[in-house]
């Protein structure tokens, strides 16, 4: 059986299947083929800083060096914070329940949508389906696989279906006015500085 999102609403269990909605499965995709003179796909390759060797794919790995230019396994790193505590892992959120707080419509505005999942209902609670019928936006956290932080998730329902909004918080602040603008001096709006003699 596939992963799903499952959600705890006020007590009731939800499940949706997922699917992500990328850019490809509206628009297509595209890709610019290199072919030599007869037809065939050319590989890309490097070329070493003195030109004296052409490698080919696969020849040039990545590998993690600490300070004393000796090579770590990957399995060795570890991921700390600015304070340089070790973080430790969190695991996906798929197939655990997740719960849901009703939040204002303009919250989305605060946050930076990275990836869209459209929703297959398999078990919905009455209560939230009525409310995203409404029009309500449901926020919970998500992780598609084990890692270090979990991103904000926004449920939302249109005319076209169920979405999962995954993003970040944009960590902008709405800038306003602390003092009105001062009313505008009609005899102002008359004065001219432009002198028609100098045309």
């Amino acid at each position: 059986m596939a992963r799903a999102l499952v959600f705890n609403h006020d007590g009731e269990v939800s499940r949706f299947g997922l699917a992500k909605h990328a850019r490809e499965k509206l628009y297509g995709t595209r890709r610019r083929v290199v072919v030599d003179e007869q037809g065939r796909e050319c590989e890309r390759g490097l070329l070493s800083d003195d030109g004296s060797l052409l490698l080919p794919p696969g020849s040039v790995a990545m590998m993690y060096l600490d300070e004393q230019l000796d090579v770590v396994e990957r399995a060795d790193l570890r991921t700390v914070d600015e304070a340089g505590t070790v973080v430790e892992r969190v695991g996906s959120t798929l197939d655990k329940e997740v719960p849901l707080r009703a939040v204002p419509l303009e919250t989305l505005l605060d946050y930076v949508t990275s990836v869209v999942y459209l929703l297959d209902a398999d078990a919905v609670g009455p209560a939230l389906a009525a409310a995203l019928a409404r029009g309500e936006v449901f926020q919970g956290v998500f992780s598609y696989t084990d890692g270090f932080d979990l991103h904000d998730l926004f449920l939302v329902q249109n005319d076209e279906g169920t979405w999962a909004l995954v993003g970040r918080p944009t960590g902008f602040e709405w800038l306003r006015r602390a003092v009105p603008p001062p009313a505008p001096d009609d005899d102002a709006l008359f004065e001219d500085d432009l002198d028609f003699g100098m045309l």
